[in-house]
């Protein structure tokens, strides 16, 4: 039987955090084309990881659901989730009776009605 040392498993998941961390990074400018916040790589990374260590908190680990989340935590800023006009989205985040994808489901459901009705969809 195989074993997998602790430490081993560590620096497997670091390797895969690393990963999902680039993969993200790669992503953005699809999503936020021409956005200024996307121009220092540093402060990007960092803004990065705070997202997916807020996401972790609100029990959101499935790579899509946390690539969602941080794209929330990258437009709408940290604590998003108390602030007056997005609090609805903290209230879903924090409904432990639905899954994580249903969350995150509902809240881009909501953002693209939103859009839509401001005719800009």
């Amino acid at each position: 039987m195989l074993r997998i040392r602790p430490e081993q498993m560590a620096f497997m998941n670091a390797q895969g955090r690393e990963r999902f961390i680039a993969e993200t990074l790669h992503s953005l400018p699809s999503v936020f084309p021409g956005d200024a916040r996307l121009q220092d790589a540093r402060v990007l990374r960092g803004t990065v990881e705070d997202g997916i260590a807020h996401a972790e908190r609100h029990g959101i680990t499935d790579a899509r659901e946390v690539t969602l989340y941080v794209f929330l935590f990258i437009e709408f800023g940290p604590g998003f989730e108390k602030a007056p006009a997005t609090r609805w989205m903290g209230d879903l985040l924090t409904d432990a009776q639905r899954p994580a994808s249903e969350k995150l489901n509902l809240i881009y459901a909501r953002l693209e009605l939103a859009q839509a009705r401001e005719g800009n969809g």
